[in-house]
């Protein structure tokens, strides 16, 4: 039988976007192993197993020894990825396959063998050019969200025919067997916001906007609000940096997540009534019930008719937070402007319905091996 890995050396929450395929291919009667970077991981996986009767893989550790442990121990580096990956290649070069949600270990395909398969399954769905990278030519296969991402990726040439498939949002998939009824995110009759910044500070709407949104909620009483950032934008932040942060929350009114699993499992996007972010692909998942949104131009971006900013067409844009007021007031009867082009960016996204999106990613990954 094939050996097939699925390897996570990124942030635990790739597990949602990539192990729902290896259950199906479990299901399936494809034997399976996972190799991840830390014991953070693990909750992930047994969330997902919980899921899957019978999905019990082999888990592999890695970076418990060797360059990677000393660089973690010494604090040097939070994720060495790269070190890792070259403590890690005895083990990866067992595999026919290697199935990962990241780009970093491309950085290795040299070094495997050469009947070694490397196959990319995303972790995302958005608009930003950082879809068209490069070093997706060096896959052997690709999985594709939707007919949006296939276009871009074709047109670019780093995916080519016959080594991709279009198998829709892999996490909506998973989402839809963990709903299950959640209590309300606040203990009120007040609508419910959402606000997500990005990461990448150069993209980001924290730094300008951030702490005055936050201050513009805590002086008014007719909405809550959830700060849940990307988990990457604290990631490195010291403890009193998290801990300013932290402190902004309110009980009953403002609430703070920098780092749970929560940012993870859709629990704020399923349970707000309304977004608020930046350039974050997040708002897709938002978007699996289309509700309002409103985008934060805090870079002072030219976008309309930019296809990196597809997704400020689903809602208002502000440029400053003097029209946020505004804004959330004439959002919801200003969303009916927006709900058809909600739908049908979600579609081009995500493939429609997301359901089956795991066992077709399964199915189009085994049918290539063979």
């Amino acid at each position: 039988m094939t050996r097939i890995l699925f390897l996570f050396i990124g942030e635990p929450h790739q597990i949602f976007h990539a192990l729902p395929i290896a259950a199906e291919m479990n299901a399936a009667g494809q034997r399976v192993e996972v190799a991840v970077a830390s014991r953070d991981h693990l909750r992930m996986i047994e969330q997902v197993a919980a899921l899957y009767p019978g999905f019990a893989p082999r888990i592999h550790l890695l970076g418990e020894r060797g360059p990677a442990h000393w660089l973690r121990a010494a604090g040097l580096v939070r994720n060495p990825r790269l070190p890792m990956l070259v403590g890690a290649l005895p083990l990866l070069r067992r595999f026919d396959a290697i199935i990962v949600p990241e780009r970093t270990t491309t950085a290795i395909r040299h070094f495997l063998p050469g009947r070694t398969r490397l196959i990319f399954t995303p972790h995302g769905a958005g608009d930003r050019a950082i879809m068209l990278d490069p070093r997706d030519r060096h896959f052997d296969f690709v999985l594709v969200a939707g007919e949006k991402s296939e276009k871009r990726l074709l047109e670019a040439g780093t995916i080519r025919p016959g080594a991709y498939a279009v198998n829709g949002y892999v996490k909506l998939d998973l989402m839809a067997r963990m709903q299950r009824s959640r209590a309300p995110l606040f203990d009120n009759d007040r609508p419910t916001v959402l606000y997500a910044p990005h990461f990448r500070r150069s993209l980001s709407s924290w730094d300008r906007f951030g702490t005055g949104l936050i201050a513009w909620f805590a002086a008014q009483e007719r909405y809550n609000l959830v700060v849940a950032p990307h988990v990457r934008l604290f990631a490195e932040a010291s403890a009193a940096q998290r801990a300013a942060v932290e402190a902004l929350a309110i009980k009953g009114k403002v609430f703070v997540d920098l780092g749970s699993d929560r940012l993870f499992d859709m629990s704020y996007t399923a349970g707000a009534d309304l977004y608020i972010g930046d350039v974050s692909s997040q708002v897709y998942e938002f978007l699996a019930t289309p509700r309002p949104c409103l985008f934060l131009n805090a870079h002072g971006v030219a976008w309309r008719d930019d296809p990196d900013y597809l997704f400020w067409t689903l809602g208002d844009v502000l440029g400053d937070l003097g029209g946020l007021e505004a804004a959330l007031d004439a959002a919801p009867a200003r969303h009916a402007a927006y709900v058809s082009a909600q739908q049908q960016r979600l579609y081009e996204s995500i493939g429609g319905n997301p359901a089956g999106a795991a066992a077709r990613g399964a199915e189009a990954i085994l049918a290539f091996l063979q």
